[in-house]
């Protein structure tokens, strides 16, 4: 699901810090952490608080901290012999290209490893490391609050989806009796135009009848598709904690009903009615994976 959250504040009597997070929409949770390489401490206790409010998204979580007081202990590295190499390259090619020797302190900055700036990796006192994991939490709240918005127009949407399909398994289990007969009826018929002039038991073609509609019966799976059914709508409606990953097990074993569904139908009317069926389940399937 996407969103986005962001928490700003103190951190330390000497430093302030914010935390930005975004998600967007991905099956599983792929969390990724950006701070600078002197913060790098901080980066598990970041990590834990999204791991352990986010389950599913694609998350990318930025840290930033600035000092309200200069540090001690920053050395700048000039890498001369570079420079020199550099300055003497560019000479030679004045001597022969039309070009300005002449090069600006900004120029020399965006050289890379020309100039250095070194300040050691950071130390954070325990109430420092505590103040960035409450920011975090901050941030993790207010994308979660926005994930809860979208997630409440999916189940919205999803609704009527699933009421659709409620209504096609009633209506297919008003007409499994009906649709077991025909089964019956249509080998009776069979056999009589395969064999218009044999002599066959009677009592014979009605038990290989009877064997046909208990094969073609799908009572075992319309009870399965509607309890299936009855959760989905019991999760959405519920809504309580994360239930992307169980509606995408609901979608599947629906699915997989509906495809047995389909094996087992010998009557054009109940094929269409399951292949808009699973058109239908298929749709619901892109959404719940978007669902946290």
């Amino acid at each position: 699901m996407t969103g986005f959250g962001r928490a700003s504040g103190p951190v330390g009597p000497a430093r302030t810090g914010d935390v930005a997070v975004r998600s967007v929409n991905s099956r599983f949770l792929d969390l990724t952490i950006k701070t600078k390489e002197t913060d790098a401490s901080l980066e598990p206790a970041l990590r834990r608080v999204f791991a352990r409010r986010l389950q599913r998204g694609k998350v990318e979580v930025s840290l930033r901290l600035k000092r309200s007081e200069a540090a001690d202990g920053v050395a700048v590295h000039v890498d001369e012999a570079l420079l020199d190499a550099l300055l003497s390259r560019i000479d030679a090619l004045a001597q022969r290209y039309p070009i300005d020797r002449s090069i600006s302190l900004r120029d020399l900055l965006a050289i890379p490893q020309a100039v250095v700036v070194d300040g050691g990796a950071e130390t954070f006192s325990p109430e420092e490391a505590a103040a960035v994991e409450c920011l975090a939490e901050q941030a993790a709240t207010a994308l979660v609050a926005m994930r809860s918005q979208e997630g409440a127009a999916i189940a919205a949407d999803l609704a009527p989806r699933i009421a659709n399909l409620r209504r096609r398994t009633e209506a297919l289990s008003a007409r499994r009796e009906e649709l077991a007969r025909n089964v019956a009826a249509t080998l009776r018929e069979r056999v009589k135009a395969l064999f218009p002039d044999l002599t066959i038991d009677p009592a014979r073609i009605e038990q290989e009848a009877a064997l046909a509609a208990d094969r073609a019966d799908v009572a075992e799976e319309l009870q399965r598709l509607g309890g299936h059914l009855d959760q989905f709508d019991d999760r959405i409606a519920k809504g309580e904690g994360a239930v992307g990953k169980t509606l995408d097990f609901l979608t599947q074993e629906i699915l997989r009903e509906l495809n047995t569904l389909g094996s087992k139908s010998r009557d054009l009317t109940s094929t269409r009615e399951i292949l808009e069926m699973k058109a239908e389940i298929e749709r619901i399937r892109e959404q719940v994976q978007n669902v946290e």
